[in-house]
């Protein structure tokens, strides 16, 4: 566990997630996935990698998500609650109602997106300048499970150019997962006395304009927005090949691999054809082939137990 970095994350989820639970009498932060409920997941992440206090910013059924929180006996950080009443705005009004617990450097979560240990690793212990924010981002776009929704960052070189969901030209995906300090609130503020309301991505841009928002690319670690069915059924799958934290190779874990889990998940792995299809496990005959298939320029060679379990799916 790495002691290094910030040790408070804030995490939104006063959102309704209308997309996901349209027809449920539940909040999406406390929707089962794979058995667990989502915040829960991500708050278990957060722990592993050294986050000891939690502040929980909700919103639509907040008090539904606070008592599960509190009766979760896994969670062992100490954890705070801000309720947004506002929550039919954008993020960044919910991310200013935690405003005093920004006093300085700390983790910035959505509650619906999942990651892996290792991407907060990395977040976490970004050599950041002061006065700086940072944002985990995705170089393998093609990984990317809903790109339509996804949130494009441009960039030259570690910094941020641009982010927005309709950028046309684009280097990597925001994967939901920051680190902030007060600068990031200040210009929150002064977007939202402009104009009434803000978003995360009009904060980021605010400081973009200076070069102070960085990137930190997580490289090959998992993650995932579940903001639809069919990202909830993708997710559950992504558990089932690699784990609860998403942190293992398929066949690493002593659960069995579910077959059907690994090919329901493998356009991640074999991105150089699209859309996937049964050809592709055809095509993967060989060491060699798999290889070929799964790097498509991306910097992250397979490993020997990904190889395996593809050719033996």
């Amino acid at each position: 566990m790495g002691q290094r970095g910030p040790t408070r994350a804030v995490i939104l989820a006063a959102g309704m997630g209308s997309r996901l639970v349209a027809d449920e009498v539940f909040p999406k932060p406390v929707k089962p996935v794979a058995g667990v409920p989502l915040l829960v997941r991500v708050l278990r992440c957060l722990q592993m990698e050294g986050i000891r206090e939690a502040v929980i910013v909700t919103g639509y059924r907040g008090e539904q998500i606070k008592r599960l929180l509190l009766a979760e006996p896994s969670l062992v950080l100490r954890l705070r609650f801000v309720h947004n009443d506002e929550f039919d705005l954008k993020n960044g009004v919910s991310l200013l109602k935690a405003a005093r617990y920004v006093d300085r450097d700390c983790i910035l979560s959505m509650a619906d997106h999942l990651y892996s240990p290792e991407l907060v690793r990395r977040v976490r212990q970004f050599d950041l300048p002061v006065g700086h924010c940072v944002l985990g981002v995705d170089r393998d776009v093609d990984r990317c499970f809903d790109i339509d929704d996804a949130t494009k960052v441009r960039v030259s070189g570690s910094r941020i150019v641009d982010i927005d969901k309709s950028l046309d030209q684009y280097d990597c995906i925001d994967t939901g997962v920051f680190r902030i300090g007060p600068e990031f609130i200040r210009e929150l503020e002064r977007v939202r006395a402009a104009t009434g309301d803000c978003s995360l991505s009009d904060g980021v841009r605010a400081m973009a304009q200076c070069g102070k928002f960085l990137v930190c690319d997580v490289g090959d670690a998992r993650w995932i927005d579940v903001d639809t069915p069919q990202a909830l059924q993708r997710a559950e799958a992504m558990i089932r090949v690699f784990g609860d934290t998403l942190g293992d190779e398929p066949g690493s874990s002593p659960v069995p691999v579910d077959p059907e889990a690994m090919e329901f998940f493998a356009p991640s792995w074999v991105r150089a054809v699209q859309p996937y299809n049964e050809e592709h496990f055809e095509v993967a005959a060989s060491r060699e082939g798999v290889a070929r298939m799964m790097s498509n320029e991306s910097p992250y060679a397979p490993s020997e137990r990904v190889i395996r379990a593809v050719i033996e799916a």
